[in-house]
This record gives C-alpha cells, sequence and structure tokens, in this order.
C-alpha cells in the first residue's frame, strides 16, 4: 500500500484484527452494484469509502424531483441527467483510489454478461423482482455471491446468498409478491440508508476477508427499531 492509501484507510485499520492485509484484499476486489437509488447510493459511498477497488455501477434512466428525498449522491442541479453518471462522477471526485464505472443500462442477462468479468461480488439493490431474479440468475450461473438488499417504508432486508453453500433468492422468493408495486411502495431516506450502511459493511466483511458474514436473513423493522 502507498504511504497515501495508508493515510486514508488508517482510522479503519485502527479495528482491532482488521490488518493491511485486509485492506489490499479490498483494493483487489470487483463488484457490481445492480441500482443506484436510495439504498444503492448509500452501498457505493459505503464500499467506495472502505477502499473497494473497483465498482461497476448499473442503472438506468434520469434523475427525477422525487428521487431526491434519499438520494445523497445527487443533487438538484443533475435532475434530468443520468443518475448512475451522475453517481459515478460524485464517487469519483470522494475517492482518487477507487476506479467507478458507470452504466446507464437496462438490468438484463445480456447487458450484465460483459459486466460480469472479474467480478467478486454481486449487489443487487433494484426495486423490481424481475430484475432481482435477473441478477440471482447470474449470480447462480457465474458461481458468483449474492448480497441481496431491500426496503419497503420502514421495513427492509437483507441476505447474502452463496452460490456453492447456500440457498439463492428464489429459495427465499419462490413467487413474485402479487401486490408488489415496484414504483408505488414508500421510501424514507433514513431507512434507505440504514440498511445500505448494513449491506455496504457485510461487503466490506465479505471482501477483505475481515470477521463472518451472517448467512442468514437479515430483517429490519424500523417502525419499532427491532430487527
Amino acid at each position: 500500500m502507498t504511504p497515501e492509501e495508508k493515510e486514508r484507510y488508517l482510522r479503519q485499520m485502527m479495528h482491532p484484527g482488521f490488518r493491511e492485509k485486509h485492506q489490499k484484499r479490498l483494493r483487489g476486489a470487483s463488484v457490481l452494484l445492480a441500482g443506484i437509488g436510495g439504498l444503492g447510493g448509500a452501498i457505493a459511498y459505503g464500499i467506495a469509502a472502505a477502499g473497494v477497488g473497483r465498482i461497476a455501477l448499473v442503472h438506468s434512466g434520469p434523475l427525477a424531483e422525487p428521487d431526491l428525498n434519499r438520494q445523497t449522491l445527487m443533487s438538484e442541479s443533475a435532475i434530468g441527467e443520468s443518475r448512475v453518471i451522475t453517481a459515478a462522477k460524485r464517487l469519483n471526485e470522494f475517492s482518487r483510489f477507487v476506479k467507478v464505472e458507470p452504466h446507464d443500462l437496462p438490468i438484463t442477462e445480456e447487458t450484465l454478461d460483459p459486466l460480469m468479468e472479474d467480478v467478486d461480488l454481486i449487489i443487487d439493490a433494484r426495486h423490481n423482482f424481475p430484475e432481482r431474479r435477473c441478477l440471482n440468475r447470474m449470480s447462480v450461473q457465474r458461481g458468483v455471491p449474492l448480497l441481496f438488499a431491500a426496503m419497503d417504508g420502514l421495513h427492509a432486508q437483507m441476505a447474502l446468498f452463496m452460490p456453492e453453500s447456500t440457498g439463492c433468492l428464489d429459495c427465499l422468493y419462490r413467487d413474485d409478491p402479487p401486490d408488489w408495486d415496484p414504483f408505488g411502495f414508500a421510501v424514507f431516506g433514513a431507512a434507505a440508508h440504514a440498511i445500505g450502511a448494513m449491506a455496504a459493511m457485510a461487503a466490506v466483511k465479505y471482501l477483505s476477508g475481515y470477521g463472518n458474514v451472517s448467512k442468514n436473513i437479515v430483517t429490519m423493522d424500523m417502525a419499532d427499531c427491532t430487527t
């Protein structure tokens, strides 16, 4: 590690047991993050701050006014512009040690396949089940772990799926919930950031090899502050 990197990540390397070898693993890690909304933005910020070396962001469409109650990587001046390109620009300004690649693309197997080269972790921060299941198929086919995170109002859920040793997203949700409306669910920015921070920490632990990452399904009900 360079002296500049050691200085940047000094405070996390002060944590008991988290050593330079863990930081180097983060630097060498590559993540595909699907979704750069409030949840995905919080995850992107967390893993970039920790020093994950490469982050491929995948999201389609422009920023709109209703997005800004949760989009901390963006600003009003970017309304009408590509969300993923705006987010990548902000993250690249935030850290010179992280390579952020924006892909303004829909989530399909055809668009994801070229982006999967050398990916160590897929993070699903999407809001609809067809795209979630697409990411799950890529995870299973490529043998790449999938970190799933989702929220609805004050309820959130997270799980790490390891293709070789655990079930997958289709095991958790065999059928799409019939009442799920991908564009009609409630979103509090703080709730999105809470589960996003937890997912980012899970990604950091997995990619660095530090500590144990729960492979159980984590649920959080922020209405009464229970997990």
